[in-house]
């Protein structure tokens, strides 16, 4: 009975180090090996010590393997937040996974994304409203472009540009590929996009597009 307590406590000993890493375990490991080695001379029980050695140390790597996968199993959730700024508005990026997200930021950045998320469906499925809304943007667009702000020698073709897809950035392309998504109609001309080195999305693809042109 003394045995089987033995090679309990050995195995429970090697469980209980590998929930801190493959260093703890094989450390573990390693000073038990050396115990049996020194301090058993029955070879029976050396063999048995050995085996349950080995089995214990099989079974933790499958605990080592969800330890490490639950550590790394963060993935954030971007999604685009409008906001107040200098007397306009402005576009950034929030994470809605990240817990010291300010609870109002995140209360807004949920409530605008799923207003995207229904506006965008409706402009996929109702061909009304799709076209009510780009005659909105164009007149809008129109009416903004003698206040655009870039220069032309500011920006080029190989300028990279990040963009909003259906509330999710994507990105970085160079202002050549912007242009060819647009052009075979992979991407809305009137999407938010950003220079590399900006932080907000202020502009929409088509500004650029006609800058370029």
């Amino acid at each position: 009975m003394a045995v089987l307590f033995y090679q309990i406590g050995i195995f429970l000993i090697i469980q209980i180090s590998s929930l801190f890493g493959n260093s703890a375990r094989n450390t573990a490991i390693g000073l038990i090996s050396l115990f049996t080695l020194f301090q058993v001379f029955t070879s029976w029980l050396l063999a048995l010590q050995f085996i349950t050695i080995y089995i214990s140390y099989e079974i933790s790597k499958g605990l080592i393997s969800k330890n490490s996968k639950s550590k790394n199993s963060y993935e954030p959730n971007y999604v685009t937040y409008s906001f107040r700024e200098n007397g306009g508005r402005s576009v950034t990026m929030v994470d809605l996974n990240d817990k010291n997200l300010d609870g109002k930021i995140r209360k807004r950045a949920e409530l605008q994304n799923q207003v995207k998320e229904d506006s965008n469906r409706r402009y996929e499925e109702d061909a009304e409203y799709k076209s009510s809304i780009d005659a909105v943007i164009n007149k809008m667009m129109s009416g903004s472009a003698k206040t655009f702000s870039y220069k032309s020698e500011e920006i080029n073709l190989d300028t990279k540009f990040y963009y909003i897809k259906r509330s999710k950035k994507h990105g970085p392309i160079t202002a050549k590929r912007l242009i060819h998504l647009v052009e075979t109609n992979q991407l809305s001309k009137n999407c938010f996009v950003r220079e590399e080195s900006n932080n907000t999305f202020d502009k929409r693809a088509i500004e650029i597009i006609e800058l370029l042109q």
